[in-house]
């Protein structure tokens, strides 16, 4: 308990508890205009007991993120249609179904005994070798692309799963801070209720304090509210049920390091999942070209023709070999040709407009995170000090009446706003690595 000894006494020293909890020794002028002498008890303004918080670290986070992975339905579509992707390229055969035929004849009796009634025939194409290579490259690439895909979703959920849970954590600090500042506010206004023992005293500070007090206790009751919401849009997401309890937790003391964006965006054609689909896309594009290519040639099929009697006597056998002429649908086999083509050239200018619109979105979260961090740190290592140092002399002048309540309000509420945006600066790097992570997953681990 903090006891500040008020009324008409000549400068001495006390020791009185400073808002960080130290015990300090300093000098007070004499308190002239009140009246009488009396004591108002204040409790210290050291931050509240609060419940332990969870440090959310890489750890915790990768504990987030399987659990999405083994529950969320997106991934599990993404591995089915990767497992299709598998099946189809193992379907991809060189070798054609055969054909096989049975014939009848209806003819006099005699011409059936010698020319025979029953007809067999077998018919097999031929493997086109280079028709099998190139639907084999489409069916590879399409599952490259399905590989791609699926990594895609997994990555957008772990990035959704860290965006909310880097949102709860910094909506967790800034309770904490309020709740420190709603204690401080109460203080105060036992201060300021007590002051009005002074028949001279004006309640207008009294007044402004229990107002600043209720506004910044409605705040916080909000955030409560909204940490509730964002538990349950954060359970929901990962599976779990909508009213599960969560931990309190606390985000990284510093913003930590930002990888270099030479490295990121080497990486990136290489570990991007987008940018790999694209690749995929491409290559099945270029595969089939050359399908079209292949399947405009003719094909060969060897066969064989047997004739018999139906009481019992064989006739002959008939080797046969066939083949295609695909040169009356030239016109056709071109145009399929073609339209190959412009999807290939279609996909590779598409690859190459996305792999420039992510560099610039990478560069983008880059100086986001660079300068989030950077400001973050000015403000723990400089502002910080300052405005607290700041606080506790403009709180001495206040307590030996040589400044007013709401210079002090004022002092105390720089300092508020200085933690809550160092807090929401380090969230911001955090989240600007977590996005770019989503980008180049290799390459940057926040």
């Amino acid at each position: 308990m903090k006891i500040l000894l008020l009324g008409n006494f000549p400068r001495e020293h006390h020791r009185v508890l400073i808002p960080d909890g130290r015990l300090a020794t300093r000098g007070t002028h004499s308190c002239r205009g009140l009246a009488g002498l009396f004591l108002v008890g204040w409790l210290s303004m050291a931050p509240l007991a609060v419940p332990a918080a969870e440090a959310l670290d890489a750890s915790h986070l990768e504990a987030l993120r399987a659990e999405v992975r083994a529950h969320h339905p997106s991934v599990a579509a993404a591995r089915a249609r990767r497992a299709a992707a598998d099946a189809g390229v193992k379907g991809v055969r060189l070798w054609e179904d055969p054909m096989v035929g049975l014939g009848f004849r209806a003819a006099e009796a005699d011409r059936r005994h010698d020319e025979g009634d029953l007809a067999f025939s077998v018919d097999q194409p031929l493997p086109r070798r280079r028709l099998f290579e190139a639907r084999k490259s489409v069916a590879a690439a399409e599952r490259s692309v399905m590989a791609a895909d699926e990594q895609s979703a997994i990555l957008s959920l772990e990035v959704s799963v860290g965006l909310a849970a880097y949102e709860l954590a910094l909506l967790d600090e800034s309770r904490r801070i309020q709740t420190n500042q709603v204690r401080w506010l109460e203080n105060l206004v036992v201060v300021a209720r007590g002051k009005l023992r002074d028949p001279a005293a004006s309640t207008a500070e009294a007044l402004r304090m229990e107002g600043e007090f209720a506004r910044e206790r409605q705040h916080l009751t909000g955030a409560e509210h909204r940490r509730a919401s964002l538990a349950r849009q954060l359970s929901t997401l990962i599976g779990r049920p909508a009213e599960s309890v969560w931990p309190e937790l606390a985000l990284p003391e510093d913003a930590g390091a930002t990888p270099p964006l030479e490295g990121v965006l080497a990486r990136l054609p290489q570990v991007n999942p987008m940018l790999r689909a694209g690749a995929g896309s491409s290559a099945a594009a270029r595969a089939s070209v050359d399908v079209a290519r292949q399947e405009a040639k003719p094909v060969f099929s060897v066969g064989a023709d047997s004739t018999v009697y139906s009481g019992g006597r064989f006739i002959d056998t008939m080797a046969v070999a066939k083949v295609t002429l695909p040169w009356f649908n030239r016109s056709v086999y071109q145009a399929n040709i073609e339209q190959a083509r412009q999807k290939q050239q279609s996909l590779d200018r598409d690859r190459d407009s996305l792999e420039q619109r992510l560099r610039s979105e990478v560069m983008a979260l880059h100086a986001e995170a660079e300068n989030a961090a950077r400001q973050a740190r000015t403000l723990r290592e400089d502002v910080i000090p300052r405005l607290d140092k700041a606080a506790q002399a403009t709180e001495n002048a206040w307590i030996s009446s040589q400044a007013s309540l709401l210079e002090l309000i004022e002092s105390r509420r720089s300092i508020l706003a200085a933690r809550l945006e160092e807090r929401q600066l380090v969230t911001a790097h955090l989240v600007a690595l977590e996005s770019l992570r989503g980008l180049v997953p290799a390459s940057v681990n926040p």
